[in-house]
């Protein structure tokens, strides 16, 4: 493992260099997005007692949300809540659900997406990892999360150990794990998340298991992180995501809170596109530290009950809208 991030070094200044600029552009330009959880009963009984959670999409520095609504074919009301680390969230709590009936859970949104410059980049070199975080920021997101990070485990903490010894300086460092991430950990999409210290033995992992390993690195390390979440436009309008879509962002005390995407830098040649920002358009629904105490590890939506009911989650972007 030693021997890999001596060679790495080798590489990163030259990578930087060429590394490749993310695939789209979008400044200024606006979309309709529809978001639907779908929920059908298949048993021959009903189900009772259902709870139904949709995280909303929120302005952030790199989109506006001209427009949000719920949409739900019941008359539930949804009860407006936030979770631990300030995330908004509808949710439902639906009495019952009949055999064989189906319901629909949702919002309609118009949202504006930014280009934004890639600032950690620009600041490489600089000195700028220096300042002190702020407690607040630390005690939060460098908590360890043993469903999630499991940094304390023999693997991370050593790896962790490692990239701290090697790299002083915050940036070099995150910027050294975001490339040791992207290179060693290969996309796979199985039906659960595994901790960071299994995607790390393993070595596959979907967008979900880059982040985990990446941020349990990272706050193994005093980089404090959290999770974004939501939908990316993949093709060409009309299009319907059915997987969604989750990066990161580690807190830098001179840039505030920036994007890492490990996952898209693993097809990448240079491993480095995506350090220091992420992929537009881009629809964030999701902001958090870990599990959250209402969507649990989920990021878009989830529900209680999973195993009796059958279940759909789709983002429909279906309008450029013009200036």
């Amino acid at each position: 493992m030693i021997r890999f991030i001596l060679l790495a070094e080798l590489w990163l200044a030259a990578l930087l260099i060429f590394a490749a600029p993310p695939e789209a552009s979008c400044a200024g330009e606006s979309y309709q997005i529809r978001f639907q959880h779908q929920l059908t009963n298949k048993e021959n009984r009903a189900v009772s007692d259902l709870t139904v959670v949709l995280a909303l999409p929120a302005s952030c520095e790199s989109q506006q949300i001209e427009e949000l609504k719920p949409e739900s074919d019941c008359l539930i009301v949804p009860e407006v809540l936030q979770d631990q680390y300030g995330q908004t969230v509808h949710v439902y709590r639906v009495p019952r659900i009949e055999p064989g009936q189906t319901l629909s859970f949702g919002y309609f949104c118009r949202a504006r997406f930014l280009d934004l410059p890639n600032r950690f980049e620009a600041s490489l070199g600089q000195g700028k990892g220096s300042a002190a975080v702020p407690e607040s920021v630390r005690s939060l997101y460098t908590a360890d999360d043993e469903r999630i990070y499991s940094y304390c485990s023999p693997q991370i903490k050593d790896l962790a150990g490692q990239f701290l010894a090697r790299y002083p300086d915050p940036l070099e460092r995150v910027r050294a794990i975001h490339y040791y991430v992207a290179s060693n950990i290969k996309y796979s999409m199985e039906d659960n998340w595994d901790s960071a210290p299994t995607v790390l033995a393993r070595g596959s992992g979907s967008c979900s298991e880059y982040s985990y390993l990446f941020c349990a690195l990272c706050r193994a390390s005093g980089l404090p992180t959290r999770f974004v979440g939501g939908s990316r436009l993949r093709k060409a309008l009309p299009y319907e995501d059915r997987v969604g879509h989750r990066w990161s962002e580690v807190y830098l005390p001179s840039l505030g809170w920036v994007p890492f995407d490990p996952t898209l830098d693993g097809r990448s040649k240079g491993k480095l596109s995506y350090a220091g920002c992420f992929f537009q358009p881009s629809l964030i629904t999701f902001h958090g530290g870990g599990s959250s105490n209402l969507l649990g590890n989920a990021y878009n939506s989830t529900n209680t009950k999973k195993e009796l009911l059958q279940r759909s989650r789709i983002f429909y972007w279906r309008k450029k809208i013009p200036d």
